[in-house]
């Protein structure tokens, strides 16, 4: 799950695909919204957990991560950690440096069993080993904007997801996306997001849908439609007993979204 723009609904979609694809959750995005839709009241103590964040030990030691269980419909979990926040202010700690690449470029440094690695390059190999051995669909959440956790996932996914909003915010950072990252991504899924009854989203939705405007390896996606239940409910729509009638149309949306991401990955 990829996107350069904020608040486009990344991770509230991240979640409930994991769960819709019986997918292990990866929050690498260091705020943890994903890790906080997952956890609910109890998302404080799981992004503060005592000791080094999940990921970054896991790529120091080379060991896989063992998921938080999921249950009553939400996926397992590698959750987010406050730690996460703390390696990019610069200042060199155990769990990351910066360093100089030999073409002049800074790059944040993780150690590993091999070394210290480029964090990119180590999120993307440690991703592919992770699921390897959880055996399993892997959904990964990362942080908005651009940066080395979401280009080492970008790097390692069989489907890059792009949830946009149809706005004349989300849409041209689409695109700016797709020129930046046409060379790296094996296969793009455009997911509109957040879609609302209104003409401006009709006319955003006719652009991205004009020949031309998503070219391979990127191709559009189902909608997901804006609604309340997203907004208010305090846990995955996933949760919780037969669903009634609107509960159920958003995750028959999500669903459609889910498959669409596994039929890409197998093409």
């Amino acid at each position: 799950m990829v996107q350069w723009k904020g608040g486009v609904g990344k991770s509230t979609l991240a979640v409930h695909l994991a769960a819709a694809l019986d997918a292990v959750l990866v929050d690498l995005e260091p705020w943890g919204g994903a890790t906080t839709w997952w956890a609910g009241p109890h998302a404080a103590s799981v992004w503060q957990a005592p000791g080094p964040a999940p990921v970054l030990q896991a790529l120091r030691t080379g060991r896989t991560p063992r998921p938080r269980s999921g249950g009553a419909g939400r996926p397992p979990l590698v959750p987010s950690h406050e730690q996460l926040l703390t390696i990019f202010d610069g200042a060199p700690t155990e769990a990351a440096a910066w360093a100089w690449t030999p073409e002049g470029q800074p790059a944040l440094m993780v150690p590993t069993p091999a070394g210290p690695r480029r964090l990119s390059d180590a999120i993307r190999d440690g991703l592919r080993q992770w699921a390897t051995a959880w055996d399993c669909h892997v959904v990964v959440d990362t942080p908005g904007g651009h940066g080395p956790l979401a280009d080492g996932a970008a790097a390692a996914a069989d489907v890059v997801i792009l949830p946009i909003t149809l706005d004349q915010w989300s849409v041209p950072a689409l695109w700016k996306f797709m020129a930046t990252y046409a060379s790296r991504v094996r296969c793009g899924l455009v997911v509109p997001n957040r879609v609302r009854d209104r003409v401006s989203d009709g006319q955003w939705a006719e652009l991205l849908t004009s020949e031309g405007v998503i070219r391979p390896p990127f191709r559009l996606g189902p909608a997901v439609q804006e609604g309340e239940l997203l907004h208010s409910a305090s846990r995955p729509l996933t949760s919780g007993g037969t669903p009634g009638v609107s509960r159920a149309a958003v995750l028959d949306q999500i669903a459609a979204v889910a498959a669409a991401a596994a039929a890409a990955a197998a093409s």
